[in-house]
């Protein structure tokens, strides 16, 4: 059956992030996000079972829309606020006005799915999914299920593309046009068939993909394609191409042309990550030879990840460049007081940080300087009490994303690594209550005011009938001392 044949390779390796979310107000866009080519074709792959039941695939080049392009050099200038989500914008096509259960079964068919493997599973909150619907006027798409039959569909997405029956194509321009009026942000397309047929693509410069939503591969289908577009991650399946990979070093952080042992000699791809085993990844990591279409000279890391087969996990090298992914387009810190902000001592200083599942990130504050581990993991402090002095005092927050599953540490400081510092002011304090002359209103004070009541001096003599100390003294001096040092 179609949908235990070996691995879905629809989309390219080599993803460049043109889509509607890279836009060039956002901070941390990923390597290739501001990447604009003069090319006027796109790599668009596509899979397929051969005549012996193993999957089999190639690449196309077809053209780059240019309404797409201008479409996207439109909306890259009219951006609003940074938004801290990884956006995957779903559009149906060949869904009539009466068949929208149908698009939102499919598509959360999808969606309930695609969190089942690591390391989506562990950071679905970070994504955001978005469902648009979009009515045709008929139902189904061109040549299904054979070629000739034209329907009349708002996304004109068809099988045969290029001569290749499984290829299910779909206009590009249409797709994100429809995407973007339905979505707030936009980071990635996927482009859902209302048709049963095993089909799908991959488009590499527009972060598009099509998949078949009645189709029963269709979930590992749309995770395996993100795999590529996404992650810019590599086929693992070693056919379909020269039996001997004699090309340079291939793209993708999941295949190369050196054996692990040279890998850990000279400091390449998965180094960091040979003799590792994972919960719910695909291990133990080493060299497997065999990948990118060949039987030999070239290697994936582990037997039988994600890249390779339907429905088996990622690999650590490869779920390490998905998460290295989700941090482009997700800063640690969700929400809070923004870098920079001056703030006095007796208002709490805040932050949001983002919360994967199954762990949360390292909070850690720095006091001028000095990193006080009595805060560690709050998100929230207030440093009146703090005993600071009178004047300005930096304070800083660090938050970090730790997860086992990231060992590039240069990326990790660059992206899973947030910090944000603040100004926080202590003015002199002209309470009464401030006794011991600290400018800060503490236990000290209290104790102080006890020690001058019970020597029953005239300072803490402050309530009617005077000379006589009782509780009307003490309720008047908490009473200053709860007003603070500016009332």
């Amino acid at each position: 059956m179609l949908h235990h044949a070996r691995t879905a390779c629809f989309v390219s390796a080599l993803s460049i992030a043109l889509a509607a979310g890279a836009a060039e107000d956002t901070p941390k866009q990923s390597k290739a996000a501001n990447e604009q080519t003069d090319a006027q074709t796109e790599r668009v792959h596509v899979c397929y079972p051969g005549e012996d039941g193993n999957l089999t695939g190639q690449i196309v080049e077809m053209p780059i829309e240019q309404g797409y392009l201008d479409l996207l050099e439109a909306r890259r200038g009219a951006r609003g606020p940074v938004d801290n989500r990884v956006d995957l914008v779903m559009v149906g096509d060949g869904y009539t006005a009466g068949q929208m259960a149908t698009f939102h079964q499919h598509a959360d068919n999808v969606a309930a799915d695609f969190f089942n493997y690591e390391p989506y599973k562990s950071y679905e909150p970070y994504f955001r999914i978005t469902k648009v619907e979009v009515a045709s006027n008929e139902s189904g798409v061109d040549n299904d299920p054979t070629q000739g039959i034209n329907r009349d569909t708002a996304l004109d997405m068809a099988y045969w593309g290029n001569g290749i029956e499984r290829l299910l194509i779909v206009d590009v321009t249409k797709a994100y046009t429809h995407a973007n009026a339905g979505a707030a942000d936009v980071d990635q397309v996927l482009a859902i068939a209302n048709s049963s047929k095993y089909g799908g693509a991959g488009y590499s410069s527009s972060n598009l993909g099509t998949v078949a939503g009645g189709n029963a591969s269709a979930v590992d289908i749309a995770i395996n394609e993100n795999g590529h577009s996404f992650g810019g991650l590599a086929d693992e399946y070693d056919y379909g191409g020269p039996v001997t990979y004699i090309a340079p070093e291939p793209e993708g952080a999941n295949v190369s042309t050196y054996d692990h042992i040279q890998q850990i000699i000279q400091s390449r791809k998965w180094y960091q990550w040979v003799g590792v085993s994972m919960s719910g990844l695909d291990g133990p990591v080493s060299s497997f030879e065999g990948a990118v279409y060949s039987l030999f000279g070239v290697y994936r890391p582990t037997d039988n990840s994600m890249m390779r087969n339907l429905g088996r996990p990622f690999n650590p090298p490869s779920a390490e460049k998905l998460i290295i992914e989700i941090y482009w387009q997700v800063n640690p810190i969700d929400d809070g007081l923004l870098d920079g902000t001056a703030w006095d001592v007796s208002d709490n200083i805040w932050i949001i940080p983002m919360q994967p599942i199954g762990h949360s990130l390292t909070i850690e504050w720095t006091i001028d300087g000095t990193l006080d581990h009595s805060f560690d993991g709050m998100s929230s402090i207030n440093l009146a009490n703090y005993g600071l002095s009178v004047g300005p005092h930096s304070v800083s927050v660090r938050v970090a994303d730790d997860t086992p599953m990231v060992r590039d540490q240069v990326l990790y400081n660059h992206l899973m690594v947030e910090e944000r510092s603040y100004t926080v002011h202590v003015n002199p304090c002209n309470s009464t209550a401030n006794l011991n002359g600290d400018d800060v209103l503490n236990l000290q004070d209290l104790f102080a005011f006890l020690a001058l009541f019970n020597a029953q001096l005239p300072e803490a003599d402050l309530a009617a009938p005077f000379g006589d100390f009782n509780l009307q003294d003490v309720f008047a001096y908490l009473a200053i001392f709860n007003a603070g040092c500016n009332p």
